[in-house]
């Protein structure tokens, strides 16, 4: 990833997606503490996302985002829905960790505190999504389900699919109990959980990436931050790093 030095609102891009026409994308900083919060626990959250979208250059009735509950559940963005969930939460789409559009100037958030967040763009057919993809999701294995909605709904081909894999815990810092341990075993994840002394660790994004290989997305449209919130807290926000409510955004839109 690359960071924008940008002086209101720092944020960063993947250099795979910032050589695509027509595109806007952004993984925003955490640096700044408070003012870098976009979660709406934080009361200057509307401005920290004003400050945001004036930074990388998309209006805030454009910015929309799904209510994160940690499921695998995939919606399909209609031009009628955008704006939904960028001013308040209420509007959010309601049970929704992945987000899929072919509209321009809809521009799809996440919000994410350690757990992975995911771009996705397929610069043929003109199509888009942003992911949320937490333990629960990626042994769900959200992406999978995101990629077969991309393909129903526009016949997206795998082999031009380009992908990011933001920041989030890394294995590192994941460290598991026995029973999520199993969960990624038994759902057929094999490398993802490793031991270290007498604890077990599960690598998120491998586990996210696997998926993407699995479906047929190429290695070389993969780019991954490999940037582990937990030891990088003071840059993004992480739960296990102590900011239990704080959180940054992965945004990407057509233009």
């Amino acid at each position: 990833m690359n960071k924008n030095e940008n002086s209101f609102f720092p944020y960063y891009q993947f250099g795979l997606l910032s050589e695509e026409k027509g595109l806007l994308h952004f993984v925003a900083s955490g640096e700044n503490g408070e003012r870098s919060d976009l979660s709406f626990v934080n009361p200057e959250a509307l401005k920290n996302r004003q400050l945001l979208a004036k930074a990388v250059g998309f209006e805030m009735g454009q910015l929309t985002l799904g209510e994160q509950t940690h499921s695998t559940h995939v919606t399909v963005v209609r031009a009628e829905e955008r704006g939904r969930g960028g001013c308040d939460n209420l509007s959010r789409l309601p049970d929704t960790d992945a987000l899929v559009t072919a509209e321009k100037g809809i521009c799809l958030m996440v919000l994410t505190a350690d757990c992975v967040p995911v771009l996705l763009y397929d610069p043929v057919c003109r199509v888009i999504a942003a992911v949320h993809a937490g333990w629960k999701g990626t042994v769900g294995k959200i992406v999978v389900r995101t990629l077969e909605v991309m393909r129903q709904e526009w016949g997206c081909r795998p082999e031009n699919i380009l992908a990011a894999i933001g920041p989030s815990i890394g294995k590192c810092c994941f460290e598991v109990g026995d029973e999520v341990a199993a969960c990624f075993t038994e759902q057929g994840f094999p490398g993802v959980v490793s031991q270290n002394g007498d604890s077990l660790h599960v690598d998120l994004w491998k586990a996210n990436e696997m998926q993407l290989l699995s479906e047929g997305i190429r290695e070389f449209h993969i780019e991954s931050a490999h940037v582990c919130t937990r030891c990088h807290a003071h840059t993004f926000f992480s739960y296990r790093g102590g900011a239990s409510l704080a959180r940054f955004g992965t945004g990407i839109m057509l233009k």
